[in-house]
């Protein structure tokens, strides 16, 4: 790609919730705020640092039925388009 400019990304920090088959403990929203706390810790990072998030949820048969990106415009999470 002679003279684009190079976009630079970086892997900060995961997190992830706690692995069991029922958490009847957290909402989805609840839920998506612990592996984000998680990441931040992780990565030592504040919201303001962030430019984008990558969500993965596991297994994919939950594909388009629990969808946590969703859950990230909350005002705890101010996810934006940027």
């Amino acid at each position: 790609m002679a003279g684009a400019r190079a976009q630079l990304a970086a892997v900060l920090g995961t997190g992830q919730t706690k692995y069991v088959a029922k958490r009847q403990d957290v909402s989805m929203n609840g839920l998506v705020r612990e592996a984000i706390d998680r990441a931040l810790q992780d990565s030592g990072s504040m919201f303001d640092d962030i430019d984008a998030v990558v969500v993965g949820k596991a297994p994919d048969f939950f594909e388009g039925v629990m969808m946590p990106e969703l859950f990230m415009a909350m005002p705890w999470a101010p996810a934006t388009s940027r």
